[in-house]
């Protein structure tokens, strides 16, 4: 009986131990933006529909402190003015199960350099609710709600006066570049999923149940507002034909993961890519795989979902978010002719 004592001490003394050890290793690694970032958590509501949860990154005034975003620690500036001048707003539109934090580097690396940065939460489609997720309205909802928000920033938000509102632009990963092509003019015909699902049944197509047919986003999505859109791995490229997109008329930045088997390149970037009429820039990433445009997990891979994580042997994802952070940028610099930082 000693013994057994003995040995739940020494087991709960190690896990103690352990806890600590991570919780100081978390704090060591905290993000620490090259100059002052700014966050505040808003909810973007139009008084008639449900609100959407948006986590706000911007240059700030004032002075940074460790904050929490979730499972990731980050010195920044909570509900600090922001940084004096006229800035362009980059909305963010996640990936299914995604969070304001799925592209938290590339949000601070846009912040860093002067932009505004809105990453909403999509409701029913994100890390704590997939409720909506396949439904009817999957997509369309989603593409509403990107409007919402631009509405919120340009026109709610208590420091909008500092925002540019001639120089708007769109990141979208995943189901959130599919919701991006919707709100530049795109007109998906998801009619065609079916038969390209029984041909080809990717993961897009495993995400709809059985006879479900999303809706087509109406005209009223496409935003005149945004001026420059990146979408990385983006899905339902079957549904995406050249009349659907000949309405997109602004530069579009296409970028996708060589070893991708979730948006296999061929059936969706590349197919969307070809029959874009702006012509766009593809960047095809050799060894990345679906999870890799998401932010790198660093310490806190332990506390993550291993799919969150995982990218294919070899694969260095800090290293190719150092080069893909600048690129992003530099994009959204060129299309929206900033050169603040």
């Amino acid at each position: 009986m000693k013994m057994f004592v003995r040995v739940l001490l020494g087991l709960g003394a190690l896990l103690v131990v352990s806890v600590i050890g991570l919780g100081v290793a978390l704090v060591q690694s905290a993000i620490r933006p090259a100059r002052t970032v700014g966050v505040q958590v808003a909810s973007a509501t139009d008084g008639q529909n449900r609100p959407i949860s948006t986590v706000i990154y911007y240059p700030a005034q004032g002075e940074a402190k460790l904050t929490w975003l979730g499972l990731t620690p980050a010195m920044l500036a909570r509900d600090a003015p922001v940084a004096v001048g006229q800035h362009p707003l980059i909305l963010i539109s996640h990936g299914t199960a995604g969070s304001p934090t799925s592209h938290l580097d590339t949000a601070l690396a846009l912040a860093e350099q002067g932009f505004i940065v809105a990453a909403l939460v999509h409701n029913g489609d994100n890390y704590r609710d997939q409720s909506s997720v396949g439904a009817t309205n999957w997509i369309s909802d989603r593409a509403h709600e990107v409007v919402r928000v631009t509405d919120y920033m340009l026109g709610a938000w208590d420091q909008r006066s500092s925002i540019d509102s001639n120089r708007v632009g769109l990141f979208g990963f995943s189901a959130g570049a599919t919701t991006v092509l919707a709100n530049i003019g795109a007109a998906p015909d998801f009619a065609l999923v079916a038969d390209a699902c029984r041909t080809n049944p990717e993961f897009a197509c495993q995400l709809l149940p059985p006879g479900t047919v999303l809706s087509n986003p109406s005209v009223e999505v496409q935003d005149q507002r945004i001026k420059a859109a990146l979408i990385a791995a983006p899905g339902f490229g079957m549904a995406f034909t050249a009349a659907g997109l000949e309405r997109v008329s602004i530069p579009v930045d296409v970028w996708v993961g060589a070893a991708d088997i979730n948006t296999p390149f061929s059936t969706n970037a590349a197919a969307i890519a070809q029959r874009l009429p702006t012509h766009p820039s593809v960047h095809i990433i050799e060894g990345a795989s679906h999870a890799s445009f998401l932010a790198p997990c660093g310490v806190t891979r332990v506390l993550m979902p291993p799919m969150v994580c995982a990218d294919e042997r070899g694969f260095d994802r800090e290293a190719f978010h150092r080069t893909f952070n600048t690129e992003v940028v530099s994009f959204f610099s060129r299309r929206l002719d900033y050169s603040g930082g």
